[in-house]
């Protein structure tokens, strides 16, 4: 069900949940016009069962938030967006990204280390710098993160744009130029300015 008390959404549970916490439902509770479609109205409700409603759908989605970052590292907004998809509250999300900050599960400056060296060999700086941004972190305060990954990586811009034409374009002449007008639009794609590519072709 989807929870709701007084027109506040509480959060996604289950019917053997409001036992959990000593509500128990019969059949008229069921069938009552607190129950629209899948939309549960409470009213009523005792404190310590509220608390406990709201520990069962806290704990649950902060179960999800962790198996999320078990798989790959996330920023905020992204566990955010997943946890949004699984109809979780705002303020349930909330709390669980404070908590997820707290044990350091959730960590932007390794979050942008983790997300350059993913990509600093088939993007351009440029392009990680805005992927970032658009997952919710302020890229311009870890400059220094994404330098110390580059130069740990002991690789350039340059690098980048001749391995990725050995891989697309190996053994073709880059002289031709439909070849080189699809090799100018595949490099863009992958965040070169025009500038940056032109002065490596010619």
């Amino acid at each position: 069900y989807k929870l709701y008390l007084d027109d506040e959404y509480i959060g996604g549970i289950y019917k053997k949940d409001f036992e959990k916490v000593g509500i128990y439902l019969n059949e008229s509770d069921l069938s009552s016009d607190n129950i629209t479609g899948n939309d549960f109205y409470i009213e009523n409700v005792s404190e310590e069962s509220l608390i406990g409603i709201r520990d069962i759908i806290f704990e649950r989605a902060y179960n999800k938030a962790v198996g999320y970052l078990s798989v790959s590292e996330c920023s905020a907004e992204m566990i955010r967006s997943k946890l949004k998809l699984k109809g979780v509250a705002d303020y349930v999300i909330d709390d669980v990204i404070q908590v997820l900050y707290e044990y350091r599960y959730l960590d932007d400056e390794r979050f942008v280390e983790n997300y350059t060296r993913i990509y600093i060999r088939s993007k351009s700086r440029h392009l990680i710098e805005i992927e970032i941004e658009e997952r919710g972190v302020d890229v311009s305060k870890y400059s220094d993160v994404i330098d110390n990954v580059y130069e740990d990586e002991n690789v350039t811009e340059g690098d980048v744009i001749k391995e990725l034409l050995l891989k697309k374009y190996k053994n073709q002449n880059l002289e031709d130029i439909k070849i080189k007008r699809r090799a100018i639009s595949f490099l863009y794609r992958h965040g070169f300015s025009y500038d940056m590519i032109n002065n490596y072709l010619t």
